[in-house]
């Protein structure tokens, strides 16, 4: 919701998704104390509706076994409902809300086998 992108890019994993050639998708994730968060995914407009965004969720949850969590965690703006009922068909719960800025957070979490 605010970044400082020249720092994430220094400190956050990228993980990125060319089709044809062009970037269409990225997702960023941290490895945080025992889970990894899920800080950022977008997908580029044109490439939109292809399940490009499942698909990275479900290469997080490779790279979230990989590095030896169970857990996954995410957080997104209440009034993206769409995002956050695709978080729910992918297993994702709501953990909680909270006010940021005006608005809402959902905070949403996924088990991992590991």
């Amino acid at each position: 919701m605010i970044a400082d992108y020249a720092e994430a890019v220094r400190k956050h994993r990228f993980d990125l998704l060319f089709v044809g050639g062009k970037l269409a998708a990225l997702i960023e994730t941290i490895p945080k104390a025992d889970h990894l968060l899920i800080e950022n995914v977008a997908v580029s407009p044109p490439f939109q509706g292809r399940g490009l965004g499942r698909k990275l969720m479900a290469h997080a949850e490779k790279v979230a076994v990989s590095l030896g969590f169970s857990e996954i965690k995410l957080y997104t703006n209440k009034l993206f409902a769409e995002n956050v009922q695709l978080y729910g068909k992918l297993g994702y719960r709501v953990d909680r809300e909270e006010e940021f800025k005006g608005g809402f957070a959902v905070h949403m979490s996924k088990p991992i086998e590991l």
